[in-house]
Order: C-alpha cells, then structure tokens, then sequence
C-alpha cells in the first residue's frame, strides 16, 4: 500500500463524513467503502485508523469503526471550550494581524465566498471551518496555540455541521471586518452571536444518527480482509 492511496482514501472517507453522507453513529465497513471508492480494503483500514486519530470516527466498543456521535452535552463543553479560547484569540487580534495575516484571513473568506457563488456547499462548509485556523495560525502564540490544538480535531469537525454556510461565512466576515477596525465591544457581541450559533447548528444536525451506504452488521468488520 503507498502513502498517497491511504492519503487520497482517508480524504475520501472524511468527505463523506464532512458531506453528510455518512451519519454520525454510522459504521464505517471496510468493505462497503473499499467498493464505494474501488480500492482494496487494507488502505481503507488504514484511512480508518488516521480518521480516528484525527477525531472524525472512533472505534466501537464492540468492534468496528463508527463516525464519531457527539452526546449534547459534550457538543456543549467543546463550543464552551472553544468559545473561551477563541474569546483571548480575538481579543490577541484585535490591532495585532500582520498584513500578511490579514491577506491570509482575507483570501480564505474570499475563496470560501466563491464556493457559495457557484453553489459549493461542500467548498463553502471546509472554508468556514479553516477559517478559524488560519486566524488561530496568525493571531495566537505558542501557548494559545497549543490549547487550541487540544481541541482542534474535534472542533474542526464539528463547525462543519453548520447547515447555513452562507451564514456562517456572512459572520466571519463580520467578524474580521470588526477585529480589522479595532472595535472591541463588536468583536465580543459577534464572537459570542458565532459561537451561539454555530453550537445550535451542530447540536442540531448531531441530533440523530443515521445509517447510510457504508454502513453494515459489525461481523463485516471483524472478518478478514479480502482483496
């Protein structure tokens, strides 16, 4: 199996995951997905694997992998953590993004503001949510920086439950143009408006599990690998 097969699989997967296509709670069969993307099933195990390290999918007690099902109150304490990092985030921004971290702020809005012109909900969901890197990459110190990355792979999944984009992407850019001026009072009113409403969407969409197409009995994935 090469490196880039697993890369290119993993993607794959956490597309669906991201898309909607797979169902928070829905197993994760090897065999399913290895004929879904017309691959073997080794790398397809391994992609499994990177998808539970990364947060989007765990492995089941009694056996298999399943996308990851946040229970409210954990969706809950992760936007209570992250709204509290990304409060000092901001405040940090407010007067202190390089021109080289505005240009970056500025074309990451841009890139996802085209995605919602040709109809890219897929573009528009995985724009919003590197949104909030790219300002944690140029407005947080080491240390922030490391709190942040504590919940990283948790919360990158769950901003991209936001069933609004144009939404979601109508705040950042709200919010940057607020951070840009220096205008405090504005930037703690639309940060805690985002992370009410963003909390409201995920719980919503993570409200039910659902079976979907890469979904079987868990004996699938206890039996050997075929191919």
């Amino acid at each position: 199996m090469s490196v880039p097969l697993r890369g290119t699989v993993r993607d794959a997967v956490r597309a669906l995951i991201v898309g909607g296509e797979v169902r928070p709670g829905a197993r994760l069969v090897e065999r399913t997905l290895a004929d879904r993307l017309g691959v073997s099933r080794v790398p397809v195990r391994e992609a499994l694997r990177d998808l539970v390290a990364e947060g989007y999918a765990v492995t089941r007690a009694t056996g298999g992998i399943a996308v990851r099902d946040y229970p409210a109150e954990e969706v809950t304490e992760l936007f209570e953590i992250r709204g509290a990092l990304e409060a000092i985030l901001l405040q940090r921004a407010i007067g202190g993004i390089s021109a080289a971290g505005t240009r970056r702020l500025r074309a990451c809005l841009d890139a996802t503001g085209a995605a919602l012109a040709v109809g890219d909900r897929g573009g528009a969901v995985a724009g919003n949510a590197r949104f909030h890197e790219v300002l944690a990459d140029v407005a947080a110190g080491p240390l922030l920086q490391g709190l942040l990355d504590g919940v990283r792979d948790r919360m990158r999944w769950l901003l991209r439950q936001h069933e609004d984009p144009a939404a979601m992407h109508a705040e950042h850019v709200a919010l940057l143009d607020a951070v840009l001026a220096g205008d405090r009072p504005t930037v703690e009113r639309l940060a805690a408006q985002h992370v009410a409403t963003s909390r409201a969407a995920a719980a919503r969409r993570l409200g039910g599990s659902g079976s979907s197409a890469a979904g079987e009995p868990d004996a699938d994935a206890e039996r050997p690998a075929g191919r």
